[in-house]
């Protein structure tokens, strides 16, 4: 595994189902086991032209707890 800038990526399209298996129990074990999700980046909420994503629901997400301050 590298850590090398030039080898770094978000895409995931052309790994096996054992290597996102692998990256999915990282994710979960490590990650999401000890940091609570507590916001989401803009990249999910809006579109490449700063549109509102009308399908990003954070509801749905998991994990999500809605805070009402009174």
């Amino acid at each position: 595994m590298s850590l090398d800038p030039e080898d770094l990526t978000h895409d995931t399209t052309g790994l096996t189902e054992e290597q996102l298996e692998s990256l999915d129990g990282v994710f979960t074990g490590t990650y999401k086991a000890k940091y609570p999700i507590v916001g989401y980046t803009a990249r999910r909420m809006f579109n490449e032209d700063g549109s509102p994503n009308k399908d990003f629901k954070p509801e749905d997400q998991p994990n999500f707890t809605l805070k009402l301050e009174l």
